[in-house]
């Protein structure tokens, strides 16, 4: 597997779940077929600029040095949607969301600003925008974010 491939499988598994030692990174690389020594794993997380830091449980986990949390952006999102959104739908890989006219465009300004790990581009027009994910089930999963993000 390539260095660009299996860092791109490292920043998914620990997005997904906590990972807070290099032996449980590597094992569950291993778990899903990659073979990788300690010290590439090492090289990996110093390249990928890994931090570790306590998540909402207190537990000690590895996390992208830009990984969104509670933050200012976050607020202003959450506070765009709740104004902004009239109407969610997936389609496949992607979202998309119909809001107020001129709405589109600061929404996705505050998700952009956000970068949440799943989302790969957006694109926006005057009322209606669309996110693009990694994957269906990323599809998924944030578009349930987004209804959260609603209440």
């Amino acid at each position: 597997m390539k260095k660009i491939q299996r860092q791109s499988l490292i920043r998914r598994i620990i997005t997904e779940q906590p990972v807070s030692t290099q032996e449980e990174l590597l094992a569950k690389l291993q778990e899903v077929g990659v073979k990788a020594t300690q010290a590439t794993i090492s090289r990996d997380i110093r390249e990928m600029k890994l931090v570790k830091s306590h998540d909402e449980n207190k537990q000690v986990r590895y996390a992208l040095f830009s990984q969104p949390s509670e933050t200012l952006n976050e607020e202003r999102l959450k506070s765009a949607v709740k104004r902004e959104v009239l109407k969610i739908q997936i389609v496949q890989f992607m979202i998309v969301v119909l809001t107020e006219k001129d709405g589109a465009d600061v929404v996705t300004n505050w998700l952009d600003e956000a970068a949440y790990p799943e989302v790969s581009a957006t694109i926006a027009g005057v009322d209606t925008f669309i996110v693009i994910c990694r994957s269906e089930e990323d599809a998924q999963a944030f578009a349930e974010k987004l209804e959260k993000m609603r209440e």
